[in-house]
C-alpha cells in the first residue's frame, strides 16, 4: 500500500473524545443502547430515502455533553476487542460540516455492483474497508476520503488510522471517484472470507496485522487462480492454514499437487486437508516457529 496511506496504529487516549464524528452502523446498534439516545444525522442517498433507518448515521462528539463524550470513547475503545459485529464503524475527523459528510458517505452507498445491477455496499465496515485500502488504487483512496482528514477504525484487534488533507469531491462528476471497478469487485467481495479468517487468528502484534489485509487478498487471489476456488468457507479456511503455517503450507506438495483437480472440481478443500496426517501438521509447526523465531 502506499506509504501516504498506509495504516497507523492508534494508541487509546486516557481523555475522553470531545471532538470529530462517530460512524454508528444502525442495524447493530441495539449491542450499544445508549446510542439510541444520542442525536444522529443519516447518511442516506435519495435513491434509499424510503429506507433511512437501515442508513449509517453520524455523531457529532462536539455537540454531545462530557458524559456521553466518554461513553462514546469506551466504545470506540471496545470496538478493538468486541466479539459482535461492528457498532461504532468509524471515528473522522474533518472540518465538514456533518451535512457534507453525510452526503459524502452517502455517494458511496449504491452504485453498480459486480454484475452490474444496483447494489448497497457497506464500505464503511471496517471488514470491508481493510481490504477495500489494500484494493484501491491512491486515487480511489484519496476520493474514498473526500473531505476526511483521519479515518480511524477497529480491525484485527488494534485501531487504525487513515489520514490526509481533506478535499471535497467534485459531486458534478458522473462516477464516483471512489467506486470499485468491476476487476476490483471480486476481490472487494472477500471481505466476509478475511473477517472469518480474522476471527479464527490469536491475537497478533499491529506490525503484523498491518500487512493482513495484503497478505489475505494475495493469498485468495491465489487460490481463485490456481484452484478455481471460490466458496467462502474454503477460501476463508485455505487461508487460515496459509496464515498460520506460512509459506511452507502454500508450498506444501500436498497442496500443490491439489490444485489441478480442484480447478476441474475433481476435489473439495475438505478432500485435500483431510490428506494432512497429523505428523505433516507437526512438521508445519515446527517449520512455523522457526521462521518467527529467525524474524524477532
Amino acid at each position: 500500500m502506499n506509504q501516504f496511506y498506509s495504516l497507523q496504529v492508534v494508541s487509546d487516549s486516557p481523555s475522553p473524545i470531545a471532538d470529530g464524528f462517530l460512524l454508528i452502523e444502525p442495524t447493530t446498534a441495539d449491542h450499544e443502547p445508549f446510542l439510541q439516545t444520542l442525536p444522529a444525522h443519516s447518511c442516506t442517498p435519495r435513491i434509499l430515502s424510503h429506507r433511512d433507518e437501515l442508513m449509517p448515521r453520524l455523531v457529532d462528539i462536539a455537540s454531545l455533553d462530557s458524559e456521553d463524550q466518554a461513553q462514546l470513547s469506551d466504545l470506540l475503545v471496545r470496538e478493538t476487542r468486541a466479539d459482535r459485529p461492528p457498532v461504532a464503524c468509524a471515528w473522522l475527523a474533518s472540518e465538514a460540516s456533518i451535512e457534507e459528510l453525510a452526503v459524502h458517505i452517502a455517494r458511496y452507498l449504491v452504485g453498480p455492483g459486480a454484475d452490474g445491477r444496483p447494489a448497497f455496499w457497506r464500505f464503511y465496515d471496517p471488514r470491508v474497508l481493510a481490504l477495500t485500502l489494500t484494493v484501491f488504487d491512491p486515487v480511489q483512496r484519496a476520493a474514498l476520503l473526500g473531505p476526511i482528514t483521519e479515518w480511524q477504525f477497529a480491525w484485527a484487534g488494534h485501531r487504525w488510522a487513515i489520514a490526509r488533507p481533506g478535499t471535497p469531491n467534485d459531486e458534478s462528476a458522473e462516477e464516483p471517484p471512489a467506486w470499485p471497478r468491476p476487476d476490483q469487485w471480486p476481490r472487494i467481495n472477500r471481505s466476509q472470507a478475511a473477517a472469518r479468517v480474522v476471527d479464527r487468528l490469536p491475537p497478533m502484534a499491529a506490525e503484523r496485522a498491518a500487512r493482513l489485509p495484503a497478505e489475505l487478498d494475495r493469498i485468495f487471489r491465489e487460490a481463485v487462480d490456481l484452484g478455481g476456488m471460490s466458496d467462502t468457507d474454503e477460501l476463508a479456511d485455505y487461508a487460515w492454514h496459509c496464515m498460520r503455517y506460512g509459506q511452507a503450507f502454500e508450498q506444501h506438495p500436498i497442496v500443490v499437487d491439489a490444485w489441478p483437480a480442484l480447478s476441474r472440481r475433481e476435489l473439495h478443500w475438505s478432500d485435500v486437508l483431510v490428506r494432512f496426517t497429523a505428523n505433516d501438521l507437526e512438521a508445519l509447526e515446527r517449520k512455523s516457529r522457526a521462521l518467527q523465531t529467525e524474524r524477532t
